[in-house]
């Protein structure tokens, strides 16, 4: 029942007038006090304060969408918001359900606004369930401990002092704070502490003759259908465990005492690693294996317990200096234990400790899986592992098909700002039931021939049914650390009719051939998918609807080395010709593919790849719809033949000559490897490994093997090294190798293999005279060309490669499979079908055929059509559903503001593109609008 300041900071800035000021011309008078850096937030349900106490307390399903006029207007239950306030010690009562005066005055007769002061530095907030009383913890030095909050004293009934609250004392700064439930026996009896029988009397404190006199937590329990004695689960970080306490005893106490609290259970935390099984290794020979390590081993780790969830009698807790997750059986927190953790792991780097700081449950799925989300405090990033009853693994879960989107890691979901807190919720949002009147929730049915109530949700001209704005399953919501909130799709039960009408392998489907489903039409079957973020729009190209299939501005123009282009329909016989491919998985004769040119879908002949509808010789290509979140941006991409490898702009060298035609470079400086360097030996390496003779593949790598082009210019002709030379002249020189404007072949030379810091380098045409080092005495500047190649470079996301160093030195491709997608070349083949291959990086893929390429020239077009996340921000308008900030997961107990399938949820608005969050590595746009907008 609590959530993470910056969640509630987007639901503070919609309340208008109550925490902030418009825009105007007149002076602004600035508020004597408002909210400033809020922390965690609970949330209560509260009835007329005129009532009696155990009827003012209301759970929080009696709270719904309605509002009322003022704050004051009890005709129906008010949703409150308490929220903390660090840097004050105070906690801020919000009024969720009026329209004015949300933040409530405590004192009205002194100016400002007036919180409840609990003391310095409050860490947590946690509510009863049934809106009884509310329970803080506070780290001011000296002064550790809980402080009760009860319900009928916190609406301004008076000004409040630290002294007004029940309390007792923490012996160290406390963590974390949750309610867990010390269950009835199986004849409905309670007992009263853990060390006490089942229905023993209760020690009850009492005062003015009433028993329980600040709330009877057993009523508040038995409202929300879970009889027994609430405990509290609070976190001693610098003690590296848990303790339990009884809340009922806290509740209980006289108001302004601080006696120690009665800690009835301590548990210290363990950090016992299980050995992680070792990967397999793939083969090696001319690729380099990824480092294994198992990670992080043995117990010598210092626990410092973190965020806290818990569900199904299990609690999760997530740790600060060690690389677990602790699982706790609490069936009972009165024999809490622990169980076996889950191991806080990175894929990418192995090696590195993964401590963690949140985590969020979901509930079950309608396939019975639960999931725990996590979030990376190094890395900023979230895990995800199955904690359900039948899974085997304690690591993160990795993507299906990772290497299908390269810009994201494998095992967890990473964003351009870190995550500060995460909440899982369940939305129904089902039908109700004309017979029962209840809603059990079903999925979506795409099959067209049905007439089961699952029909019900398929989507009709875009407007009703399955949509990106219609929620309906188990979702998570990433905070941020800038105030934005990412929907992450965990089962929606409408993914099924999510999705192409005839679904196919190049769409990313796994069923075979599938005609006439009753679904969106979008391009591709992974629209939705488990673990990852939502789109904030139809993946469709439609009338009316949106464009928001990939593809391009306009077709691929084709530039001569001279830069002018060269029109489809006049180039000669034998030019370059791009042509649209067609992923690995063979088309059978009912596949069909699409290329969305500008505004119009342009049917593709799958046996060419050429357009299908008209005869004219435009440049294709065919957009890769398996993973819609690799298209992280719309860019400028340029083909280049035989192009430059970005990173070696104004790069100089020293230029060492071995023999006549053979020579070294050395920079240690430069790391040829991590900048995409593909020597002689790789290629020839490669060829061996998959059956070439070596000698035949020496020879059949050398025209494929970049190449060093020298661009300096020869000393002046002044300059007095020509004096000194027999063999070569300025002019000469010249002859032999042009100038930096016009240079001549023999400046190239191949690189036969390479380092992070050399290049082993030959002739590419043979020696020439006067030999180069003659020509070139000192430091040289380079760059370096792909050989008998095209260069893929796109504006946004450059030019990309997976080579490595292996454990010679040598820049060799990495082996992880996940990365080969990673890549730029793209080899041609002849007008005979020779030599070539299909290219493919994670945007899109294609081949050329020539018979006549040159240096320089040069394909240009611009993609379109990039993922667009659903964001929520409180930067550009309202968010009026409170769930959204709830960490609670919720099914039939969420208010009606989520449940309602109409207005409620049509408010969470996705940002324009591109501002908000984009993946990868794509940029944010930090441009906002005036805030008078």
């Amino acid at each position: 029942m609590r959530s993470a300041g910056l969640s509630l900071a987007v639901m503070l800035g919609l309340l208008g007038s109550a925490v902030g000021s418009g825009c105007t011309e007149e002076p602004i008078q600035l508020a004597l006090r408002s909210l400033q850096s809020s922390g965690p937030v609970a949330f209560v349900c509260l009835g007329d304060p005129d009532d009696d106490l155990a009827s003012i307390a209301r759970p929080l399903t009696d709270c719904s969408a309605q509002r009322a006029a003022t704050t004051d207007d009890y005709s129906i239950p008010h949703l409150y918001a308490l929220v903390t306030q660090p840097i004050t010690g105070e906690i801020a009562v919000v009024d969720l359900t009026t329209n004015s005066d949300a933040v409530i005055d405590q004192d009205p007769s002194t100016p400002g606004s007036n919180f409840l002061p609990v003391g310095a530095m409050p860490t947590d907030i946690v509510a009863t369930p049934g809106g009884t009383a509310t329970f803080v913890t506070v780290a001011e030095t000296s002064y550790e401990g809980i402080y009760a909050l009860p319900s009928d004293m916190i609406r301004g009934d008076g000004a409040q002092h630290v002294s007004s609250w029940p309390a007792c004392a923490l012996p160290a700064a406390p963590g974390n704070i949750t309610i867990a439930v010390d269950p009835a026996d199986s004849n409905g009896l309670i007992r009263p502490s853990c060390e006490a029988n089942y229905g023993d009397d209760d020690p009850n404190a009492e005062c003015e003759g009433q028993t329980h006199c600040h709330g009877d937590l057993r009523n508040d329990a038995e409202a929300v259908g879970t009889p027994g004695r609430y405990k509290l689960i609070v976190t001693l970080p610098s003690e590296g465990g848990i303790a339990v306490i009884d809340a009922q005893d806290i509740l209980d106490r006289d108001a302004g005492t601080r006696s120690p609290c009665t800690i009835e259970r301590w548990l210290p935390l363990k950090v016992e690693l299980p050995p992680l099984a070792q990967p397999p290794q793939p083969p090696s020979g001319y690729c380099v294996p990824t480092e294994t390590p198992a990670g992080p081993t043995g117990n010598s780790f210092t626990p410092i317990p973190a965020g806290m969830t818990q569900d199904d009698g299990r609690l999760y807790i997530a740790d600060r200096g060690a690389p677990v997750i602790h699982r706790l059986d609490m069936v009972s927190p009165c024999e809490p234990s622990e169980l076996p953790p889950l191991v806080a792991y990175s894929d990418e780097d192995p090696s590195r400790t993964v401590v963690t700081t949140k985590v969020a449950i979901s509930p079950l799925t309608i396939d019975f899986k639960r999931y725990l989300y996590a979030i990376d405090l190094i890395d900023g990033s979230i895990m995800v592992y199955d904690v359900s009853d039948d899974s085997t693994t304690t690591l993160p879960l990795r993507r299906n098909d990772a290497y299908t989107n390269p810009f994201q890691p494998a095992d967890r979901l990473r964003f351009n700002v870190p995550p500060r807190d995460i909440i899982i919720v369940q939305h129904q949002n089902d039908t109700i039931d004309e017979t029962t009147g209840s809603t059990i929730p079903v999925r979506c049915d795409p099959d067209p021939t049905s007439d089961g109530p699952g029909t019900a949700y398929q989507t009709e001209d875009f407007e009703t049914g399955a949509a990106p704005l219609r929620l309906r399953g188990v979702f998570a919501f990433a905070v941020l650390a800038s105030g934005d909130i990412v929907t992450i799709d965990i089962d929606d039960y409408d993914a099924a009719c999510r999705g192409p009408t005839t679904q196919q392998a190049i769409f990313g489907c796994s069923d075979p051939l599938q005609q006439n489903i009753a679904a969106s039409g979008e391009y591709t079957c992974n629209v939705v998918e488990p673990h990852q973020p939502r789109s904030a729009g139809f993946l469709v190209t439609a009338d009316g609807v949106a464009n928001n299939q990939p593809g391009l501005i306009t077709f691929p123009s084709l530039r001569g080395a001279d830069g002018n282009i060269i029109q489809a329909s006049d180039a000669p016989d034998g030019s370059p010709l791009m042509r649209a491919g067609l992923v690995s998985e063979s088309l059978s004769d009912n596949d069909s593919y699409n290329l969305v040119v500008g505004d119009e879908i342009r049917p593709l002949d799958p046996t060419t790849g050429a357009l299908a509808d008209e005869t004219s010789n435009e440049h294709t290509l065919a957009m890769n719809l398996t993973d819609p979140r690799a298209h992280i941006l719309d860019q400028d991409w340029t083909v280049t033949y035989e192009g430059q490898l970005p990173g070696f702009g104004a790069q100089f060298a020293t230029l060492l000559e071995v023999s006549a035609d053979q020579f070294e470079m050395r920079d240690v400086s430069v790391g040829f490897c991590d900048r995409g360097v593909v020597s002689q030996g790789a290629i020839a390496d490669a060829l061996v490994a998959i059956g070439t003779a070596p000698d035949e593949a020496t020879a059949a790598a050398i025209p494929f093997a970049d190449y060093v082009q020298v661009i300096s210019d020869p000393p002046v002709e002044a300059d007095p090294h020509w004096g000194q030379q027999d063999e070569c002249t300025f002019n000469t020189c010249q002859a032999q190798y042009g100038s930096s404007e016009v240079p001549l072949e023999g400046r190239d030379l191949r690189i036969v293999e390479a380092t992070d810091g050399t290049l082993e380098l030959t002739a590419r045409t043979g020696a020439g005279t006067p030999r180069l080092k003659c020509c070139f005495p000192g430091v040289v500047e380079f760059r370096v060309r792909g050989g008998s190649q095209w260069i893929a470079n796109g504006s946004a996301t450059g030019f990309v490669h997976h080579m490595t160093s292996d454990d010679a030195g040598r820049c060799r491709p990495s082996c992880d499979d996940d990365q080969r997608l990673l890549t730029s070349r793209v080899f041609e083949f002849d007008t005979d079908g020779n030599n070539g291959s299909l290219f493919r990086n994670p945007v899109f893929n294609f081949s050329i055929q020539s018979d006549a390429s040159e240096r320089d020239m040069q394909f240009k077009f611009r993609t379109r059509g990039s993922w667009t996340t659903m964001l929520l921000s409180q930067r550009t308008g309202p968010v009026a559903s409170m769930p959204a900030v709830r960490r609670t997961s919720v099914s039939s107990s969420v208010p009606a503001s989520i449940r309602a399938s109409g207005a409620p949820m049509q408010r969470w608005m996705p940002l324009p593109k591109p501002s908000g969050l984009a993946l990868g590595r794509s940029t944010r746009n930090t441009s906002g609008s005036s805030h008078c907008a």
